[in-house]
Parts: C-alpha cells; sequence; structure tokens
C-alpha cells in the first residue's frame, strides 16, 4: 500500500519517480478540501498534494512529460511543475470537458468527454506550452481510445478505429467494425494497437491489431470493459473479473500467450491502472496500491 486514507482515488499515471493521482470529485470534496490532484514520491513514500483543487475540479485525466504534470478541468487546460508550485492556465477555450490527454514534445491532444450517445465530438490539440484549442478531427461519435505516436493520432469511433496525421488533413479508418460488437478503450506500443471488444458470445475480449492495418486477432480471452487497462515493456496490465465480488490484475505479453496474474482481491472502486518500468498501480476506494510487474 502506497497510501490509505485517500478521498475516492481515482485517475492514476506514474513517471517512474512519482505517483499522480486524482482525488475528489464532487463538491464534498470541495468543501472538505480533498478535491485535489497528489503525488507520491517512490523514493521515500512520501504524499503531498501537488495540485489544490479548491474553485477547481479537477477531471479524472492527466498526462505527464519531463517536467510537468497536465490537469483539466471543464473548458480549461492547466499544467503543473511536478517538482511543485503554482498550475499554469496553458489552454482556455477547451470545449466541454476535456478527457484521454496525451502530449508529445510540443503539443497536448486530447478527446472530449460526452457520454453516450454523443455525437459531433472533435479530436483536439494545442500547444503544451501554452495556445488555442485547434481540431485535427470533427463529427466523432462515442469516441475513447486515445493514442498518439510520432506521426499519427489514433481513437476507437462509433464505427471502428479511426486515425489521422498530427499535421492534420483527411482522417482514415484503419479497421472497419460493422456488426461485430462494440469496442471500449485502446492502448498502443511502438507497431500495434490494443482495444477491448464484445465478441459474439457477449464477452469482452482483448483484440490486437497492427498500425498498418490488417485483421484483428484475438490477445486475451476476457477483460473488463469498464477498468482501464495499460501497456508496458511488451505486455498489456488489465483487470479482469473473477465472481460477482472478485477481480484479477492480469498480465498478457503483446506477442500473446497465456496471462499471467499478479494480484487477486475485492473492491467495486477498481477501475485505473498506472504503469512505469518496475511497478503496477492501481486505486480502490481510499487506497492506492502497488504490485510488482
Amino acid at each position: 500500500m502506497l497510501a490509505d486514507k485517500q478521498d475516492h482515488p481515482s485517475k492514476i499515471i506514474s513517471d517512474g519517480a512519482s505517483v499522480y493521482f486524482v482525488t475528489g470529485g464532487t463538491t464534498a470534496s470541495q468543501n472538505e478540501g480533498t478535491n485535489n490532484i497528489n503525488r507520491i514520491a517512490l523514493q521515500d513514500g512520501s504524499v503531498s498534494v501537488l495540485v489544490k483543487g479548491g474553485e477547481h475540479l479537477p477531471s479524472p485525466t492527466l498526462a505527464v512529460d519531463d517536467k510537468f504534470l497536465y490537469w483539466a478541468e471543464p473548458g480549461h487546460i492547466y499544467r503543473a511543475p511536478k517538482a511543485g508550485g503554482e498550475s499554469e492556465l496553458i489552454v482556455r477555450d477547451a470545449p466541454g470537458q476535456p478527457d484521454e490527454m496525451s502530449v508529445d514534445e510540443e503539443n497536448i491532444y486530447w478527446l472530449v468527454y460526452g457520454g453516450t450517445g454523443s455525437h459531433n465530438l472533435p479530436v483536439l490539440f494545442a500547444k503544451k506550452s501554452g495556445g488555442s484549442t485547434q481540431k485535427l478531427a470533427t463529427g466523432q461519435e462515442g469516441y475513447s481510445g486515445l493514442c498518439v505516436d510520432h506521426d499519427f493520432v489514433y481513437w476507437v469511433g462509433a464505427t471502428g478505429i479511426r486515425k489521422i496525421a498530427k499535421t492534420g488533413g483527411t482522417e482514415e479508418l484503419l479497421y472497419r467494425n460493422p456488426g461485430k460488437g462494440p469496442m471500449s478503450d485502446m492502448v498502443q506500443d511502438s507497431d500495434n494497437l490494443f482495444y477491448a471488444q464484445m465478441d459474439n458470445h457477449n464477452d469482452w475480449v482483448l483484440m490486437k491489431i497492427a498500425k498498418k492495418g490488417g485483421e484483428p486477432a484475438r490477445l486475451a480471452p476476457s477483460i473488463s470493459e469498464v477498468m482501464q487497462f495499460v501497456a508496458n515493456n511488451n505486455s498489456i496490465y488489465y483487470l479482469e473479473r473473477e465472481t460477482s465480488k472478485t477481480y484479477l490484475l492480469r498480465k498478457i505479453s503483446t506477442g500473446g500467450g497465456e496471462p499471467v496474474t499478479l494480484d487477486r482481491g475485492e473492491d467495486s472502486w477498481n477501475k485505473f491502472l498506472a504503469v512505469d518500468n518496475t511497478q503496477v498501480y492501481f486505486t480502490t476506494i481510499a487506497k492506492v496500491l502497488v504490485v510488482r510487474k
């Protein structure tokens, strides 16, 4: 256990030196002063508040680079020095609630939280040093699973997996998914995309498809579609419901093979995962926990 008695910790990420996670998320949390973004220094285990929510309501989406932690509230995107200090407002005109943020050397990319049945949603970016919102794509419906590599931005849309060059242009349908079951979330490695999909038996499975296109292949036979999964060092880490009360934390090689169980437990609040080069992190209703990879 890395931290206890946290206020409903949610989104969590790690840069290998620290773990960052969002707490609270309600008006009551705001009033109690626990609507924050906390940091755990892995060297000594100390827990501190990196971003004090105050009048802000940090949404459960984070991104990190070598110097800054990026976070959002409805209409705005901020960054805060990872070493501590005041947050800086870098995007003032973000429509709706920014979601699933990702950064590269120059820009921050994000989707907009829309909820079930939303349509005409954009794929957006801005200079991460500060700047106005720009659109890469529009007219999206029910999207998720934002991935960014050196050349392209990818996401799961209503009809399949789409991509667009980071320099702009026309979006492409990398994989069409007509009538093959709903898809949810997506992560990547250098050559492949990994996503959850409902199969013909109404079970959710983990799928793999090459970024250059082609037919997808089943990677893991069971995965929770409402819980996060992450990729690192040739493995995918994910949560799987074992019974109505218990879950498994598992990993599987990106090349295929049998899943390996890392942990087993009971907690209906599990959803968010993070991974670095040595450990896997996850949250429960009040704790931040860690297991070795």
